[in-house]
């Protein structure tokens, strides 16, 4: 029979493709498979990201988006209020249960360095806001951690939840448009997801190129991979490829999927034009399924009773496969896991989300089924809240009631550098805890009051963020500027005392890895930029006296060195009259100190020879200017030549070359002794 323009045979097909969209994918609940397969393999065994939580976050949006444009313009529209609630309904019970799991093992086997951080990300992990919590830390040089945290993976599922609250509101909105005007569902939500998509792209684009770090974890950055799934509901019905060549689409998909974790770096350069692959690898293979498909077709292989298993099971799998890497990796000591112990991992991973799924989701939905009443979404999500609301929040109130009684005591029990002064103080109570405790070490950085004001305010960019200074500054007679890294910020907790008692205002210029040492690469290619507006602000203001660490330590093979281009800034600083004081360095070492100490039957097996990281004598003493005073605090930071993690019951480091701000502040009168008698 010969085919004509006229032929209705074409619509037919068409009409039969738009309702063909509509109907229950196997296929794609294999695609979910092979996502989750890729991600906890490439965790798991290589240590990298595979592009699977991208797939993920487009079929979420592809889901959601068709519930809604099916019966956009029917009898039955959705309710968009009870839909968001039903779809935290069936997300929240099994992540509650993970957290409150997560919880129980980290107090059990980590080290309490850590349970401050797992608690607060508790609760970002419960509120859907991990991911800006990680953003800030990824750029945050104070939030280093040597251990990765359990809930880091948590980012996708806030990513997920935020998405869905703006989804339902953007689909909520073109219902309203298509039920009071009349137009076509599909151009509605055609047009709005299209211009979600291009905007968030450009965005997506522009950040990554700027800022990756924070952009891999943005929701903004993120929202085309979700409007692309939008986007597929509609394009689908036009997409009209034969057998064969849905059966090469597909394969071509499902190749690029696998290959891409090993091609490209996910984590380092994602998500930005790059994250295209997977989505676009995701989109190919749906495509592949959605019409009449060959023998050898994807669908086929997708659809068979493993991958249906494993897809059934893809959340839950999600959910529990990085805490077990990670706890096996903190158990163990360990980096890496092999092939034998990663094997392990997903076996057990497999086998807890099958668990994890029969035991909460499988119930969960089932009472959805036997109750629609709108109170049951409300019941479940307050009880999921409930469950890790109450241990963590219980786990908080006792920490800090602890930290208060212990702090109480703090001046008998932990005298710190005091011993060394007064050898009577050295005998403290047995049960005495070490300060600082391990769930406090994260308060450890040594901050000021409040951000500069009056002749310190200032509108750099630049600076922003890095000027602060203590309450009465603005009003006190003298001022003492500390400058510098870290190291020099650490040092100024032996200067605040003397501060107070003098009267003297201090002003913090402080951009953790960026000394004065203007020939020393910094931490980021913004070091160069920040010192020169740094120094550029202390000329201008002329304040008494400019505190920095002018000598670099080291923890391998190198010698203790002056800090290379030192010289430039004492130069700069003589000639705009400000008096320097030069601080020696700290030690540093190749290991974590505190958690050397803490760990530690004897807190003197930590203990490293003093030559180890510091030169003989003082480099700085080969600096003859009349404008620098050295100080040099070695002798109470390595008494005897040995450099210990504890003395006086405080430990001196909160990590490998940092000094706590303990036992800083117990530096205080030492500090005071070395100053010059006199200021201004």
């Amino acid at each position: 029979m010969r085919l004509t323009l006229g032929s209705p045979t074409r619509p037919l097909a068409a009409a039969r493709e738009s309702e063909g969209r509509w109907t229950y994918r196997r296929d794609i609940d294999g695609l979910r498979a092979v996502a989750i397969l890729l991600v906890v393999s490439y965790h798991v065994w290589f240590g990298r990201v595979s592009g699977g939580v991208d797939v993920f976050l487009m079929l979420s949006a592809f889901f959601l988006t068709r519930g809604f444009v099916r019966r956009m313009a029917g009898p039955t529209p959705i309710h968009p209020v009870r839909h968001l609630l039903g779809i935290f309904r069936r997300l929240l019970p099994a992540a509650a249960v993970t957290l409150v799991g997560v919880l129980a093992v980290v107090w059990a086997v980590y080290p309490e360095t850590m349970y401050r951080a797992v608690a607060e990300q508790t609760w970002a992990s419960l509120g859907y806001v991990q991911n800006w919590l990680l953003a800030a830390d990824a750029v945050d040089y104070y939030a280093r951690t040597d251990v990765t945290s359990p809930l880091q993976h948590f980012w996708s599922m806030s990513v997920q939840g935020q998405a869905f609250v703006l989804w339902v509101v953007l689909l909520g909105l073109c219902q309203i448009v298509v039920r009071r005007r009349g137009f076509s569902p599909d151009r509605v939500v055609g047009v709005v997801f299209g211009v979600v998509f291009a905007i968030s792209f450009v965005y997506s684009v522009v950040r990554t190129a700027s800022a990756q770090q924070l952009a891999y974890f943005d929701t903004w950055a993120r929202l085309w991979e979700f409007a692309a799934g939008s986007l597929l509901v509609i394009a689908l019905p036009h997409i009209r490829f034969g057998a064969v060549a849905r059966t090469v689409v597909g394969w071509a998909g499902l190749a690029g999927l696998l290959v891409l974790g090993a091609v490209l770096d996910v984590q380092g350069g994602f998500p930005g034009f790059l994250a295209l692959w997977p989505v676009l690898c995701a989109a190919a293979i749906v495509v592949s399924g959605s019409g009449e498909t060959g023998r050898f077709s994807l669908a086929r292989m997708l659809s068979s009773r493993p991958l249906q298993a494993v897809g059934r099971d893809a959340y839950a799998l999600y959910l529990v496969h990085w805490p077990i890497l990670v706890t096996f990796l903190v158990v163990n000591g360990r980096t890496e896991v092999g092939f034998v112990g990663g094997a392990g991992i997903i076996v057990l991973s497999l086998i807890l989300a099958r668990v994890l799924t029969w035991a909460v989701d499988r119930p969960v939905r089932a009472w959805r089924r036997g109750d629609a009443s709108p109170l049951v979404p409300l019941a479940i999500l307050t009880a999921a809240a409930a469950v890790v609301a109450v241990p963590v929040g219980t786990w908080q109130t006792s920490t800090w009631i602890q930290e208060r009684a212990i702090e109480a005591r703090a001046l008998q029990d932990n005298p710190g550098a005091a011993v060394l002064r007064d050898p009577a103080l050295s005998e403290t109570p047995a049960d005495a805890p070490l300060l600082p405790l391990p769930t406090l070490i994260d308060d450890e950085w040594v901050h000021l009051d409040r951000e500069c004001s009056a002749e310190w305010a200032n509108d750099v960019e630049q600076l922003r963020g890095t000027c602060s200074e203590t309450v009465g500054t603005p009003r006190a007679q003298h001022t003492v500027v500390v400058i510098g890294d870290s190291h020099a910020q650490q040092i100024t907790g032996s200067l605040l005392p003397v501060a107070e008692a003098n009267g003297w205002g201090v002003v913090f210029l402080i951009k953790g890895g960026c000394s004065m040492g203007l020939d020393e690469p910094g931490m980021d290619e913004l070091c160069d930029g920040w010192r020169e507006a740094a120094i550029e602000l202390v000329e201008r203001v002329r304040p008494d006296a400019a505190l920095t660490i002018v000598t670099r330590s080291d923890a391998g093979e190198d010698d203790e060195r002056l800090r290379p281009g030192i010289e430039r800034f004492l130069d700069r600083m003589d000639d705009a009259g400000v008096q320097v004081w030069g601080v020696r360095d700290n030690p540093r070492f190749t290991f974590n100190m505190y958690d050397c100490v803490v760990e530690a039957d004897d807190p003197l097996d930590c203990a490293v020879p003093r030559s180890a990281s510091l030169a003989d004598r003082n480099p700085a003493d080969d600096l003859d200017r009349a404008g620098l005073h050295l100080v040099d605090l070695t002798p109470w930071i390595c008494p005897d030549d040995l450099c210990v993690g504890v003395i006086g019951n405080v430990a001196v480091y909160r990590d490998d070359n940092h000094l706590s701000r303990l036992y800083a502040r117990s530096l205080s009168p030492t500090l005071s002794d070395e100053l010059p008698t006199t200021l201004g």
